[in-house]
Formats: C-alpha cells, structure tokens, sequence
C-alpha cells in the first residue's frame, strides 16, 4: 500500500484494512462522532441530502492519512492549507483538528473488540504528529505582514 516510512504506518494501514475487510462503509459512524461532539457543525452539510459530500471528504482523508505515514509528498501541507479554508467555511480550527482523531475513534467503533491496541498507539502517534502540523497552522483571522494593507508587502 504506502512506502512504510513512519514507525505506526503498519498499524495503520492495518486498522484501515480490517476496516475494508468488513465491507462496512464508515462513513456513518465517523459523521456522526463528528456531529455529536460538534453539533454546529451538522448545519454546514446542508447540501449533501444523500453522503457524498461527507463520503468524497472522507475518502480524501484516507488518502492523506496513507500519504501522511508514508513519504509525506502532499498530506502535511495539505491539512495546513485544509485547515485554513474549512476556517472560510466556518468551521471551528478546533473542530478541524480533531477530526482525524474523530476518525480513528470512528473505525474502532466499527471495528469493535477487534481494535487492537497496537492500532490505539498508532493512531495516538500519527494523530500526536498531525496535531503538531495543526499547531504550526497560522491562523486565517491573523493579520501578517503580507496580509497587512494590500497585501503586497515584501512582493
């Protein structure tokens, strides 16, 4: 699957896999973590009546999840860059940070007492890791320099 190059991506790869194996979309069970923990957010998928909104935003998360364990070529760049635009569409910085955990903790429902612990410390690993890239984050409500004025500073 990915270029193992982080020390949890076996784990990984592995809780993904056990999830496919199921052939159970968990999709469901990830949302509505998510819509439990940040009711707010529910109003905001107003537009998807049928899941596929919520399913193509999932499905690009695993992609950036397998990317992001293995050689990194995009994944850690993009959930600064994701971050910063969910902020236009007024979801909460907090909120966006936690959804990968939202995810992790989606699967090990589906997944129930076959959840491991190896998967547990992975995912505790990867999600310690992609929090320090969230952290790193500048905010898109702070005034920078080349944001100051017109923007044109230092160009």
């Amino acid at each position: 699957m990915t270029a193992t190059v982080h020390s949890y991506a076996t784990e990984i790869e592995a809780s993904l896999e056990a999830v496919a194996a199921r052939g159970i979309d968990p999709t469901a069970a990830i949302y509505e973590r998510l819509f439990h923990a940040h009711p707010e957010l529910k109003p905001l998928f107003w537009r998807d009546d049928n899941g596929a909104i919520r399913g193509e935003m999932l499905a690009r998360v695993f992609e950036a999840i397998l990317d992001f364990i293995g050689e990194r070529r995009y994944s850690d760049h993009m959930i600064s860059t994701e971050m910063i635009t969910h902020e236009g569409y007024d979801v909460p910085r907090e909120a966006f940070a936690t959804f990968f955990a939202n995810v992790g903790e989606g699967l090990q429902d589906v997944l129930g007492p076959d959840w491991t612990p190896g998967f547990e410390r992975a995912w505790s690993e990867m999600l310690a890791d992609i929090d320090g890239f969230a952290q790193g984050t500048p905010r898109s409500d702070v005034i920078t320099p080349a944001r100051d004025g017109d923007g044109c500073r230092g160009a």
